[in-house]
């Protein structure tokens, strides 16, 4: 254990580092852009030097890139249960996303506007509405229809998410999929 000004400093894991660089870089690049943030602003964020960043990550665009697939992975961990998908899937994008907010914002509303990065996120946006639309073969049986709803579910629910975290999340998540879940279903149903 190392001293530090303020008493005992802990050394982190490396995986507990990883972690925590993710995190700072989530902020950092949210806060800045892609192009304005350098490492050492996100090491700035940290509290580590940029020699620690690159223990961790080659480059910039690595440590982004790393942070759009982080946040990704974790999201997908709560949406499926048993390799399956879960039924409270608003409730748990909810909990993925107060997990990591600036990770989301960064996903979900930034990177799509980073060239390097826009084509992952089109990926999984088109990823994503062809798994909603795989769900809804059984309720929707028009074709034109079923896709035009596979592709607005996923976005009323990002952009739902995405209002509630810069809202300070008002309410919890099961609140959220509370107000969120009755829209889907007239969706689905068509107000049936």
């Amino acid at each position: 254990m190392r001293e530090s000004s303020d008493g005992p400093r802990r050394l982190l894991r490396r995986d507990e580092r990883r972690a925590q660089l993710i995190r700072a870089a989530a902020s950092a690049f949210v806060r800045s852009g892609y192009s304005a943030t350098s490492l050492e602003d996100v090491a700035a964020e940290a509290g580590v030097t940029k020699v620690v960043i690159y223990r961790h990550f080659e480059s910039k665009r690595d440590l982004y890139l790393a942070v759009l697939l982080d946040v990704r992975a974790r999201i997908r961990a709560k949406l499926e249960h048993d390799g399956e998908p879960r039924t409270d899937s608003v409730h748990q994008l909810a909990v993925a996303a107060s997990e990591n907010p600036d990770g989301y914002r960064l996903l979900y509303r930034h990177a799509r506007y980073e060239p390097e990065f826009a084509e992952i996120v089109n990926d999984i946006n088109v990823s994503t509405a062809e798994m909603t639309e795989a769900r809804l073969q059984a309720h929707i049986p028009d074709d034109g229809r079923r896709a035009w709803i596979a592709a607005l579910i996923p976005t009323l629910v990002v952009e739902s998410v995405l209002t509630w975290l810069d809202a300070d999340q008002p309410g919890s998540p099961a609140e959220l999929a509370d107000t969120i879940d009755p829209v889907l279903k007239q969706l689905v149903t068509g107000g049936r």
